[in-house]
């Protein structure tokens, strides 16, 4: 808006009221224009899906009408303002929720805003933020396996990700410690260089006296022409959303069992875990090939388990997707062994210790795309754990995106 002013000579006098007018209408301007370049989005996902579930190791099976089959329903808010010279403040407000019961989070004690919540800047430098945003290890495992990221189908994503299915002594539980995103977090991510996006993660633990209880990482993804590469590297310490933990965290653990006597020997939980990760995708065209493997060394606090045994777990994923009419296929294997090697004779004093578990589950699928925001799918999951009888899944959903 322009405003025209007149020669002194010709301008009549002018009221208190009319000057208040005008303060108030440059005032107006000066608003418009500060917010002409800013915005607010509300975006989210609704994914719901009805199945029957069992998976390895479990009793029986269960018909459901679950939410977040593909993608975790998330909704929230998201701004950007324009502050020149190519910079610009950011900031994200997402959490979960589940749209089978209307629940928030993605189980009881989730936080509000679990996905994201964030402020920070970005410019030619990259991107810096401060609060609770990803963790090194989303991206690439997302990215590179092709169901994405559905945590109740992609094997990947069950094996790493997830507490389901059962093996003697206890709850499978997720091999991979400290969530999908960190809390009390600052992040960087460089830009786009020549295909190559790097980020460095480091999470706050907040702790009096505990200054070196933190999470740290680092990633990174490479794509160039048909190829995909990633890699990743966490140290884990510390629990999310909330870790209320004074001293060490317990961020992972394990039961050895007994095969001839049927005893179990609860190890420590482990205080930290150092993970790796490397993977690759190749889009043949008329076929996309994924293909990742992951490591984990998990520490107890020192003590007679961390003097005796060796806690570990790995992952192996393959998989392939393809065009199929509007739509996409999609087929993944995974292989997750666990392990706590040791001389369990002279540690505790018998044979017949089953110190290694193994899972394997196998998914095969099919997205239809309806929009380019609302899709249907349907799953099939076949699922096995060491000494467990094995479990089938199956599911049809819809996801809308907005």
């Amino acid at each position: 808006m322009k405003i025209r002013m007149r020669n002194r000579r010709d301008a009549p006098a002018r009221s208190p009221q009319c000057l208040r007018g005008i303060v108030g209408l440059l005032a107006l301007s000066a608003a418009s224009c500060a917010y002409a370049d800013s915005s607010v989005q509300i975006a989210g996902v609704v994914d719901t899906y009805a199945g029957s579930l069992k998976r390895s190791g479990e009793a029986g099976r269960t018909g459901v009408v679950n939410s977040s089959g593909m993608t975790t329903s998330w909704w929230g808010f998201r701004g950007v303002e324009d502050l020149g010279g190519g910079l610009k403040a950011q900031f994200n407000l997402t959490g979960f929720f589940r749209p089978d019961n209307g629940g928030a989070g993605r189980y009881d004690a989730d936080t509000l805003f679990s996905r994201d919540a964030n402020v920070g800047l970005t410019g030619a430098f990259g991107r810096v933020s401060l609060g609770r945003d990803l963790a090194p290890n989303f991206i690439p495992s997302v990215s590179l396996n092709p169901f994405g990221g559905s945590f109740a189908f992609a094997p990947l994503l069950v094996q790493t990700q997830a507490s389901s299915g059962y093996m003697r002594g206890q709850k499978w539980a997720a091999t991979e410690a400290g969530d999908t995103g960190w809390s009390n977090e600052i992040m960087y991510v460089t830009p786009d260089l020549g295909g190559l996006v790097a980020s460095a993660f480091y999470q706050f633990g907040e702790r009096t006296g505990h200054a070196g209880k933190n999470n740290i990482g680092v990633n990174a993804m490479y794509s160039s022409g048909p190829a995909a590469f990633g890699a990743y590297y966490q140290r884990v310490q510390v629990n999310n959303p909330v870790d209320n933990a004074a001293g060490d965290s317990g961020v992972f653990a394990f039961t050895p069992y007994n095969s001839q006597t049927g005893a179990t020997y609860k190890l420590t939980p482990a205080r930290e875990q150092g993970t790796w990760f490397v993977g690759g995708a190749y889009d043949l065209r008329v076929a996309r090939l994924f293909a990742t493997y992951q490591h984990s060394s998990n520490q107890p606090p020192d003590g007679f388990d961390s003097a005796h045994f060796k806690f570990q777990s790995s992952t192996l994923q393959l998989g392939a997707s393809a065009p199929l009419m509007q739509g996409t296929a999609m087929l993944s294997w995974a292989r997750t062994t666990i392990k706590a090697d040791g001389d369990y004779r002279a540690s505790l004093g018998s044979d017949g210790w089953q110190s290694t578990v193994r899972r394997d589950t196998v998914s095969l699928g099919y997205d239809y795309l309806l929009s380019k925001r609302t899709d249907l799918y349907a799953v099939a999951m076949y699922d096995k754990i060491t000494d467990q009888a094995s479990g089938t899944s199956f599911a049809v959903g819809a996801r809308h995106k907005f």
